[in-house]
């Protein structure tokens, strides 16, 4: 434990010495897929997937690895299951074939309830001896900028590994770009990195404030499923994306490899249009341009990570049945599933071969 404390003091030095310094942390930036929760038939945490999902993210070559996703951390505070897959994730990210940034998402319906997650945070990483890195949107209940930024400044009391904030969750106003910038010249240690996500048309004009706003501002990463990245990476200056698409998490690094070199060799947009076609699974099966799971699930299970494509809800309140979870499972006909396979062979050509 000694030893794992004095690795920890050590990354955390050499972490707010770059911040201090350079104003940013050079990891944190790059593909950070967020990975999919795995589920058993009893709708359970499988943490044993969980840890190889994120084994195989980052053998793919990605910046950071993600977990859980924002609308999941409740049920999974409640079921102790949020503690249990982040412990078991850290202690699998703090050995030295891992070179991912693990990132803990730390929301909540109020500031208390974020905070809180935040010090989980800190204590598995003291435990294992490793930086992470957290992800926190503003808390639901924030009502205008001094609410936003309240919280921000609470959070950078205590935190210590570097934070994204992430700009839109649905049920508080976007923290102003102004106001981003203020809490990274305030915490220069803390903050400067910034997934933009604001709906509609403004999002594109309010990345290209945010990288004019470098030094102060690290990093800024695309958000929306990664569906305008060629553009806000090659045109605007994003310098990563956060998304949930572990399944294609190589391809995400061949895209970021492809920005970093100035895509040099003409590959990009054969890559990413391949890409799209493996979003678009979602409206050619689901019918929804945002499904994260369904058929992407099936593409797991092809991948050799995923034994199953179970996702699980809480039942309605009004149910009388006494289950404690609503399973689901994916299921697909051959014919879809022969559509799969047939997108998935032409990634081939930007996908690491596990088997």
């Amino acid at each position: 434990m000694k030893g794992c404390m004095r690795k920890f003091l050590f990354v955390s030095c050499a972490f707010l010495g770059w911040n201090l310094l350079a104003g940013g942390d050079p990891g944190i930036r790059g593909p950070f897929p967020l990975l999919c929760t795995p589920w058993t038939a009893e709708g359970a945490l499988d943490v044993p997937v969980l840890v190889k999902e994120a084994v195989f993210v980052n053998a793919c070559g990605v910046a950071g690895v993600i977990w859980p996703t924002a609308g999941e951390v409740a049920d999974l505070v409640r079921e102790g299951e949020y503690e249990k897959g982040l412990d078991a994730l850290a202690a699998r990210a703090s050995m030295p074939d891992f070179k991912a940034r693990l990132t803990a998402i730390c929301p909540g319906k109020t500031s208390t309830d974020a905070l809180a997650r935040v010090k989980t945070v800190n204590a598995i990483m003291k435990k294992h001896g490793i930086s992470m890195a957290i992800l926190a949107r503003p808390p639901d209940d924030a009502r205008t900028q001094a609410d936003i930024e309240t919280h921000y400044r609470a959070l950078a009391a205590i935190a210590i590994a570097p934070v994204i904030i992430q700009t839109y969750n649905g049920k508080s106003p976007q923290p102003d770009v102004e106001l981003l910038v203020r809490l990274a010249t305030d915490y220069p240690a803390v903050y400067g990195y910034v997934k933009e996500e604001s709906p509609g048309s403004k999002v594109n004009a309010r990345m290209a404030q945010l990288v004019a706003a470098k030094p102060a501002i690290s990093t800024v990463f695309s958000g929306w499923g990664a569906k305008a990245w060629l553009y806000q990476g090659l045109r605007i200056g994003t310098e990563g994306i956060i998304t949930q698409r572990p399944a294609y998490a190589d391809m995400l690094a061949y895209l970021w490899r492809q920005q970093e070199n100035g895509d040099r060799d003409g590959t990009a947009i054969d890559a990413y249009s391949k890409l799209l076609l493996m979003y678009n699974l979602g409206d050619t099966f689901g019918g929804s341009a945002d499904d994260m799971r369904g058929p992407h699930l099936h593409v797991l299970k092809k991948r050799g990570i995923f034994t199953n494509t179970y996702t699980r809800k809480r039942p309605p309140k009004n149910d009388k049945s006494g289950r404690k979870w609503i399973v689901t499972s994916c299921e697909m006909s051959p014919a879809e599933l022969e559509e799969i396979d047939r997108r998935l062979d032409a990634c081939k050509p930007y996908l690491k071969d596990f088997r």
